[in-house]
């Protein structure tokens, strides 16, 4: 089995139903990718309504 050596690093800030729209897109992205099958893949995800003031 194949996998990743670094995480794939994702930090999504906005409502529920946006961050569902990318991952969502995402898994359709990765599905559709003939180099990823069999692939593992780490994903390292933040998730956050709204953005803190150090996030710019």
């Amino acid at each position: 089995m194949r996998k990743l050596r670094r995480p794939l690093r994702i930090q999504l800030v906005g409502p529920a139903d946006q961050t569902t729209a990318v991952l969502r897109g995402l898994a359709h992205f990765v599905n559709r990718r003939q180099d990823m099958n069999g692939r593992r893949i780490r994903i390292d995800l933040t998730i956050r309504e709204k953005a803190n003031g150090r996030d710019r």
